[in-house]
This record gives structure tokens, C-alpha cells and sequence, in this order.
């Protein structure tokens, strides 16, 4: 007869291998403006059972939520993971904050990491984020 802790570590280990389908260990996130661009980076450390990631934004013109602006396949462990977001038409001094998930084989997701910036476009850029707001409401 088995040990009754032997026998509930044993059943505990199988529902926790059960529960976490993946893992991932990120070696860095970070957001950094490039010209009138953000550009998203991150690296895994450790990538398993990873099908996609996925990159959230969130800026004063989505009204608090996140938007779903990219999704990118898995390449491995190691590899660095570049995104480049041309599409913030931002007033001065607004702020953007980006959000990583991961999506598991299994379709289950976790939030990785989140960072905000401050950033502040081109004149061109403010004009054109102005019209382009008008239609998105």
C-alpha cells in the first residue's frame, strides 16, 4: 500500500502537467520608438508547446481595452521576436501600452508580459491620426 502523501503528490503532479499545457520564460520584452514607429521585441528563453503569440495595444482611441494588432507563429527557443507597429496615430504626450500572450497547442492563453510608453508622433503623423479618428467612431 502506498504512502497516502506519496499518493496525493503523485495525483497533484499529474493535474498540474494537466492544467499547464506549455511553459515559457521570456529573457526580455521591451517597446521602444523607432522615428514615427513602436517597435515590440522579446525573446524566449524557454518556448514549449507554444503555438503563436500574440501582441495587444492599447491606446487612448480604444477606450481602455486591448486590441488584438498581430499574431506571430513560434520560431523556438532563442529566437528574437520583432514586431513593428506603423499604425499609431497618437496625440502628444498619449500613451500605448502593449500586452504579450502566448497561445498553447491546446488553445489555452496566458499573458506573458506588459509595457507602456510614452510617445509623441510627427506633426504629419498627429494630423492624419486626427482624421483617421474621426472615422472610427
Amino acid at each position: 500500500m502506498m504512502p497516502r502523501a506519496w499518493y496525493w503528490g503523485v495525483l497533484l503532479l499529474g493535474l498540474g502537467a494537466w492544467g499547464f499545457p506549455g511553459a515559457v520564460e521570456l529573457s526580455y520584452f521591451k517597446v521602444a520608438a523607432e522615428g514615427n514607429d513602436l517597435v515590440i521585441s522579446w525573446e524566449a528563453s524557454r518556448e514549449e508547446s507554444v503555438q503563436r503569440y500574440e501582441l495587444r495595444r492599447r491606446t487612448p482611441f480604444s477606450k481602455g481595452q486591448y486590441v488584438l494588432v498581430a499574431q506571430l507563429q513560434a520560431q523556438g527557443a532563442g529566437r528574437t521576436y520583432r514586431y513593428v507597429d506603423r499604425q499609431v496615430y497618437k496625440q502628444t504626450a498619449d500613451e500605448v501600452a502593449y500586452q504579450l500572450w502566448v497561445v498553447y497547442g491546446d488553445g489555452t492563453a496566458q499573458q506573458l508580459a506588459e509595457q507602456a510608453i510614452n510617445y509623441t508622433p510627427t506633426a504629419v503623423r498627429r494630423t492624419w491620426g486626427s482624421i483617421k479618428a474621426m472615422f472610427q467612431r
